[in-house]
């Protein structure tokens, strides 16, 4: 059972970086002109948004700690940790909003600090009750590989774009090209291998549209003969 659990916890944390990471950093380059896009009248808000950005990567990895952790029976854990991280965003806004060197970046940074601590603590446990198989190369230097891949590459084409075409309309494309690049990048870089992707939703028609491609499928040729 707890072998069954462990791979498939394994995986949704492996999906949550996946998909939290280009979030979190595509959030952060293009802070200014999202607000410039959503916000014409307020484009101060940029910094304060790149310092908000940080929360996604832990908000959505503590959901999905906290999520395992119910499901391995220990339903008060994300409830305790979250409380601690609530108390410690309280005491942060208290020293740093008042403070004129942060002001209401103050409230983001404790917003960060907040987020983070209660994944930290969560992931501890979590780790402390099951054997996770969350291999450094796979779950942290890949994803952040196809991050910066993703990031540089529709940030170039922005800055190109905004001298042809209106600045909406160059962060619109901006944003559908380095949803394509990261994709394109978790594919050849091979994040899932081919047991996990035949685990996620449709992962078994993927899985062959990549064999048939020849992402997939080379090692076990070679391994049979």
């Amino acid at each position: 059972m707890y072998g069954t659990a462990s791979k498939r916890i394994s995986l949704s944390l492996l999906i949550t970086m996946i998909l939290g990471l280009p979030c979190t950093f595509g959030m952060m380059v293009f802070a200014k002109p999202i607000i410039n896009l959503l916000f014409p009248n307020a484009p101060d808000g940029g910094f304060l948004l790149q310092i908000f950005s940080l929360t996604i990567i832990f908000a959505v990895l503590m959901q999905t700690t906290n999520g395992a952790l119910q499901g391995l029976g220990k339903i008060i854990v994300p409830a305790v940790t979250s409380f601690i991280g609530v108390m410690l965003k309280l005491i942060l806004n208290l020293i740093l909003v008042p403070n004129p060197k942060f002001g209401v970046n103050g409230a983001a940074i404790a917003s960060v600090i907040n987020n983070f601590f209660a994944f930290f603590l969560s992931f501890i446990i979590l780790i402390k009750s099951i054997k996770l198989n969350l291999n450094f190369v796979k779950f942290i230097v890949k994803p952040v590989i196809a991050t910066l891949a993703m990031c540089a590459c529709s940030y170039y084409l922005y800055t190109i774009l905004i001298g042809i075409i209106s600045v909406k309309l160059a962060t619109i494309l901006a944003i559908i090209i380095a949803i394509i690049i990261y994709a394109v990048m978790v594919v050849i870089l091979k994040i899932f291998d081919e047991e996990e992707i035949v685990m996620i939703p449709f992962g078994t028609k993927l899985y062959k549209i990549l064999k048939t491609i020849g992402i997939y499928g080379k090692n076990t040729k070679q391994q049979e003969k």
